[in-house]
């Protein structure tokens, strides 16, 4: 993973080819409509000829005469303004009105390419989301036993309700909407396959996400807090739009993990920014293995389901043995 410098280097870098593109598209097109109409060459001689004349006439104390010129040098200028636009060129808007494309204001780093970077560091921390295998639409309900348990609902009675959860969650996600939600139950019934349905179409949306497994992501803020591997993981995680954290509970429960733990999700509540953490622990072992100060906020701020049914990979795989 690239360190922060690296990161920083990166979006500049992008910046000033964005710019490179956009005038190289401005001067294609500008050149495009002076070969189209002679007229915007002889105007540009003319306001060189007028020009010159300029510093003359206002040395001659002639003031009728320069107020002249000067009105002929705006007219031209006004016409060659005039055929430029009915040939389409215009200077494309700066991407960023607050430093003009050019990544600093007043010498410091500007806040476009900040966030630039945090966009790149999420997009490497959440380089390994197989997005394109689990997607709403090829989430099959027939995995889940349809026939009622001891509390006469089915698995795939359950299991439909929270589909229908999750299609809803990303189809009203918005930044700041303070939704969480907090996936239990065993390997292999679905948590994973439904959160990065719900990362897809929120990606699709144009949202920044960062998704790992809780050990990935607490290793990473501590060796970039412990070593000379330095970085934004902790402020790119508190700040982007929807965090998921997959197999919580499998990381290693150091002072440290634990605090940073706390940290992200209770940083995250105080600004109403998203996040679904999956886990395979129950509630009882959520609040004997962490802190009340974490426990608390997920059971008092997090929309809990346990997912039901048996291990959907043992499922395919018996499929496939059948098959062959």
């Amino acid at each position: 993973m690239l360190n922060r410098a690296d990161i920083f280097a990166l979006a500049l870098e992008q910046k000033r080819q964005k710019v490179q593109l956009r005038e190289r598209r401005f001067e294609e097109i500008k050149n495009a409509a002076y070969r189209q109409n002679p007229r915007l060459s002889e105007i540009d001689r003319e306001i060189a000829q007028k020009g010159a004349s300029v510093v003359t006439t206002a040395l001659s104390g002639d003031t009728a005469a320069l107020a002249a010129l000067q009105a002929t040098l705006t007219a031209l200028q006004e016409e060659r303004q005039s055929l430029l636009a009915q040939a389409g060129v215009a200077q494309e808007p700066f991407d960023c009105a607050l430093c003009h494309d050019t990544g600093y204001v007043q010498g410091k780093i500007c806040d476009c390419i900040k966030n630039e970077a945090r966009r790149l560091t999420a997009q490497q921390m959440s380089a390994e989301m197989p997005l394109n295998e689990c997607r709403f639409e090829n989430f099959n309900l027939n995995y889940y036993a349809d026939k009622p348990d001891e509390n006469g609902v089915s698995p795939r009675k359950r299991m439909t309700a929270i589909f229908k959860l999750c299609k809803e969650f990303a189809l009203n996600f918005q930044p700041n909407n303070g939704k969480n939600l907090l996936f239990m139950g065993n390997a292999g019934l679905g948590k994973t396959h439904l959160t990065l349905a719900i990362v897809s179409a929120v990606i699709d949306k144009g949202y920044e996400v960062i998704y790992g497994s809780a050990q990935n992501l607490l290793n990473l803020v501590e060796r970039e807090q412990f070593s000379a591997e330095k970085g934004d993981s902790f402020e790119t995680m508190t700040r982007c739009d929807l965090l998921v954290i997959d197999d919580l509970g499998t990381e290693f429960t150091s002072p440290f993990a634990l605090t940073t733990l706390y940290g992200l999700i209770n940083t995250r509540l105080l600004a109403n920014r998203s996040t679904i953490l999956n886990t395979n622990l129950s509630m009882a072992e959520i609040e004997a293995r962490y802190t009340p100060r974490i426990s608390s906020r997920l059971i008092g701020n997090y929309t809990a389901k346990k997912f039901f049914g048996k291990d959907i990979r043992q499922l395919k795989a018996m499929e496939k043995i059948n098959r062959d």
